[in-house]
């Protein structure tokens, strides 16, 4: 996997997600490789590559953050909107670690976005942060699925067992179910799996979303699929979104958990 070391411009961008103010991506390019990701898309990196085939590593991101925080942090901070802010090089550059702490000091609300268990690393900084919220991405609990849409992501059983320890460190933390894929991740035993094993680990909410066809993803998607052997996914209908809605939403009101749609 070939990597790069830039300088990065700006270390916070605008971001246009809800709920978010700023978006903060220490890495360009995803070592986890889901076949699904829309970043590619939204930010036309390596166009021409497969998506996780080339890493950029913003070396100085941490310095322009703290530079462009001098006056203190205004709004939400998002880590990990179009690449995950622990993938596996983070473990060596420690560049998330390094932004969370300056906004930290700065007093900034931050939301962390991730498929990584090595976040809890970082639970040292994070406990004790009322404005900081972890989630953590779950779409099955199906390892010969998610091993071919997340080739390059830790196991859902890892991930579930870091929001298990972030919550018990008192750190807010949600589950993304997301995305739900038609024939995948869709049926009623994985939703109510999901729910279970998200009430287990003492989040406060699930948030889901279901997988966007209008993309380039949608190719990616299908090719690594048919590679494995899947048969090729359908989008969710309207009669389908209803029902996954129906299932969590009932599901969580049992177990006593916020459901929220996402974007």
């Amino acid at each position: 996997m070939p990597v790069r070391f830039v300088q990065c411009k700006t270390a916070a961008s605008r971001s246009r997600l809800p709920g978010l103010d700023w978006a903060v991506n220490p890495f360009r390019g995803c070592s986890h490789a889901c076949a699904y990701c829309y970043a590619q898309d939204v930010t036309r990196f390596e166009l021409g590559r497969p998506w996780g085939d080339v890493i950029e590593v913003k070396v100085n991101i941490v310095q322009k953050l703290k530079k462009e925080l001098t006056n203190g942090a205004k709004g939400v901070y998002g880590l990990g909107t179009v690449t995950d802010p622990y993938q596996s090089l983070e473990g060596k550059f420690e560049l998330t670690r390094g932004c969370l702490a300056v906004l930290k000091k700065a007093g900034a609300e931050v939301s962390i976005l991730t498929k990584s268990d090595l976040v809890l690393r970082d639970v040292d900084i994070l406990m004790g942060w009322t404005a900081a919220e972890v989630g953590v991405s779950v779409a099955s609990l199906d390892r010969a699925i998610t091993g071919v849409l997340e080739p390059g992501a830790p196991s859902p059983e890892k991930r579930l067992d870091a929001l298990r320890k972030l919550s018990e460190a008192g750190v807010r933390t949600y589950l993304m179910a997301a995305p739900i894929i038609r024939g995948l991740s869709d049926s009623e035993e994985n939703l109510r799996a999901l729910v279970n094993q998200a009430n287990s680990s003492g989040v406060s909410a699930i948030m889901w979303d279901k997988f966007n066809p209008k993309t380039m993803a949608t190719s990616r998607l299908r090719m690594r699929l048919a590679e494995k052997g899947f048969e090729r996914p359908n989008p969710l209908t309207m009669d389908d979104v209803s029902r996954i809605r129906s299932i969590l939403g009932s599901e969580c009101a049992r177990a006593g958990i916020e459901l929220l749609d996402a974007f």
